[in-house]
């Protein structure tokens, strides 16, 4: 049975940015932290396969460390927010929850022998979902924070940055270095609202204009925005962005790259499930699919070794 999904209502706008950055789902990635994913999903003209995992066996030994409540359940209740390719984002049927997590968290559930379903809810309620145990763990490209730490267990699952993205051929000359008094646009509830862009600002502005942020509900709106012209630049995962640039090469551009860190997955506080994730991942880069998974959405560069489990000194 394939995992539901809870979609959001879409917007004409976002239909419209989707139609631009989505639509060639099969290209080649070349710019930074990518790779050629042109021969590694297969799929048709609708867009990318839906991987089932069906070859992945379950793994007792992995299964074991599943609580019980888990088991009881009879489902993996995983939440990411569902907005931005190649990491998560819908295929062409508007249903169908396609990308890097649903198929990590997919492989994981084959081996616990649990299906999962996927839930999508905005960034900024997935921390809120997670302490109200309406969902056991996010897969949504999260980097470890001091203040996220203090309310989640965050196991590493890959490395990327924040990219900065503007107009083809950069009109205004910016640079990761010159962005004082432009306005900026970030995902709501990102570390790039959160962290990034407030620290790049202060490092870079210093007796002039700051940096202005334009906070947007989505990675995907905030190129909207920028392709239409209400903003200068857009800050976010530098995977997203440069999937994009390869979509409309014509209307985007990644110029730089900043704070590569960890990408986590989340689960509440000292949950009893983390190790039973953490044994998981640890098995998915031991027989390969992990390093297929990545390798199929052109994210090569960005695998790791090691699901270590962050802690505020990581």
């Amino acid at each position: 049975m394939q995992p539901s999904g809870v979609r959001m209502p879409s917007l004409p706008a976002a239909r419209r940015l989707r139609l631009l950055v989505v639509g060639a789902l099969v290209v080649s990635l070349t710019a930074v932290g990518c790779t050629n994913p042109h021969e590694n999903v297969t799929g048709t003209a609708d867009g990318p396969k839906y991987e089932t995992f069906d070859g992945l066996a379950a793994d007792p030994a992995v299964a074991a460390l599943l609580p019980a409540r888990i088991r009881e359940a009879g489902t993996l209740n995983v939440v990411m927010n569902v907005s931005s390719a190649p990491t998560k984002f819908y295929a062409e049927d508007n249903t169908t929850i396609v990308g890097l997590n649903p198929d990590l968290a997919r492989a994981m559930g084959r081996l616990f022998g649990l299906p999962v379903t996927l839930h999508n809810v905005p960034l900024d309620g997935i921390i809120p979902g997670l302490q109200a145990k309406r969902y056991d763990f996010t897969i949504s490209s999260m980097s470890p924070t001091a203040k996220r730490l203090e309310t989640l267990d965050m196991v590493r699952y890959g490395s990327w940055g924040s990219g900065l993205a503007v107009k083809t051929r950069n009109p205004l000359g910016l640079s990761t270095e010159r962005l004082c008094g432009f306005k900026v646009a970030v995902q709501q509830g990102s570390i790039q609202e959160s962290q990034r862009l407030p620290e790049l600002s202060e490092r870079t502005c210093k007796g002039t204009d700051p940096i202005e942020p334009v906070i947007l509900p989505s990675q995907n709106d905030a190129l909207l925005q920028l392709d239409s012209g209400r903003v200068d630049a857009v800050f976010a995962d530098t995977p997203v962005l440069a999937y994009a640039q390869t979509q409309a090469p014509d209307s985007f551009e990644l110029i730089g790259e900043l704070n590569v860190s960890a990408i986590t997955i989340g689960l509440p506080k000292d949950s009893d499930l983390t190790p039973a994730v953490q044994a998981a991942l640890r098995t998915l880069m031991e027989n390969g699919g992990y390093r297929r998974i990545f390798h199929r959405w052109g994210m090569d560069a960005n695998a790791i070794v090691d699901p270590v489990v962050e802690t505020p000194a990581s």
